[in-house]
């Protein structure tokens, strides 16, 4: 303040046009909004300054505003929580309407596949929006998301990915949320694929001290291993990823894994394995021998305890639930973009929840640059560093996806 009033005095005031002397009082404080009013002492003309413009569409302050949206991308609230509050049931009404157009786009970009989207109710009294176990708690908002499907979008989904929880799918069976309409649950291929190894393991852990057939343990140097068995996952995996379409494929390519690592120079079992990987089928279409390493080999004992995941995974009737699956890769995206905003760890009113929603739903359906439209409802315009530090995010948001597809 003091700098202020120094450099001042280096102007003329333009009441009297002497040279400015005269006291600063702060007139008006409302968060980080402050009035200045600069009194000359010789004429006692008055002089305002203003720190925030006010919103066009109401009292509230701009500051204040772009704060409170900061709130909700995770920086810390100022001390004066009630007014932070005031600002925050303010924005949550620009964002739950921008974020409604992303979501309708959503819907039809994948009319065909099921959605993902929260809406948590709201009332001024109580933030409550949920009375019952916690554990009823997820199939009661996909049934309430199901149900309000045909009045918002008018489509109905027929089918939704899910991972081993079979709650959802047995109340959407016993409650279907459309008429005549029976809802298909499509397992989620990487939990599926995950069961592979889970089941591997178990069996390890169980047979630890029984003698196989050979004469020896499971564990121990040139026997079944940890990095086996997570081989074995990911050959699975990739075999579902393929061949998601066609069950008799899926069926093949899911027993060539098994069979391949069965197989002996003296029994081979290579029919239903792919050329591109199967070493005996490279050599044999370039007309050479074949050698089995038997030192890298998986001992048959070890691979005669292992069958019966197998048996229960790679089965016609176990693998019908991943044909036309997919995967939660997509949610599980966007619940990281979410928890950046809202950490789980850290409570936060339902108000910030559903602005942190409605932020992500906008920026995980059309990236950051479309905030572009939301500041200009708000603001009239997005401001300089605004749209220079959303378009960075753009960019790198962009990159990102391209490495990793």
């Amino acid at each position: 303040m003091n700098s202020l009033i120094s450099l001042l005095k280096q102007f003329i005031c333009s009441g009297c046009n002497k040279r400015w002397d005269g006291s600063t009082t702060i007139k008006e404080r409302n968060g980080l909004y402050i009035q200045l009013e600069f009194m000359c002492n010789h004429c006692g003309f008055l002089t305002r300054l203003y720190s925030s413009p006010k919103m066009r569409n109401g009292r509230r302050h701009e500051i204040n505003v772009r704060l409170a949206i900061g709130g909700s991308l995770n920086l810390p609230p100022p001390v004066q929580e009630h007014k932070y509050r005031e600002v925050q049931e303010f924005i949550l009404n620009y964002v739950e309407t921008a974020q409604e157009q992303p979501m309708i786009d959503a819907v039809y970009d994948a009319i065909s596949e099921a959605g993902d989207v929260e809406d948590l109710t709201e009332n001024h009294e109580c933030q409550l929006n949920f009375i019952g176990a916690s554990g009823a708690m997820e199939k009661e908002m996909i049934y309430e998301m199901f149900c309000r499907s045909l009045p918002k979008y008018d489509i109905k989904y027929i089918s939704y990915i899910g991972d081993g929880d079979a709650k959802v799918h047995k109340y959407l069976t016993t409650n279907p949320p459309y008429p005549g309409v029976t809802i298909r649950k499509l397992e989620d291929t990487n939990h599926f694929a995950k069961r592979m190894l889970s089941c591997i393991k178990k069996i390890k852990q169980e047979n630890k001290n029984t003698i196989l057939s050979d004469g020896k343990k499971i564990n121990g140097k040139g026997r079944l291993t940890d990095g086996d068995a997570i081989k074995f996952k990911i050959y699975f995996a990739k075999a579902i990823r393929e061949s998601k379409t066609d069950l008799d494929k899926l069926y093949e390519k899911s027993w060539a894994i098994f069979n391949h690592h069965y197989s002996t120079d003296i029994e081979p079992m290579h029919d239903w394995c792919d050329p591109q990987w199967c070493k005996y089928l490279q050599a044999k279409s370039n007309g050479q021998q074949f050698t089995r390493n038997s030192r890298l080999a998986i001992p048959r004992a070890c691979l005669d305890l292992i069958k019966p995941a197998f048996l229960e995974l790679c089965s016609k009737t176990s693998l019908a639930r991943v044909v036309g699956g997919g995967s939660q890769n997509a949610n599980e995206a966007f619940h990281s973009l979410l928890w950046t905003m809202v950490p789980k760890h850290r409570f936060c009113s339902s108000t910030i929840l559903r602005t942190a929603l409605g932020l992500s739903t906008i920026i995980y359906n059309d990236g950051y640059s479309s905030l572009d439209k939301l500041f200009t409802s708000v603001f009239s315009s997005i401001g300089y560093f605004s749209a220079e530090c959303f378009g960075r995010l753009h960019t790198a948001r962009k990159s990102l996806t391209s490495k990793v597809k």
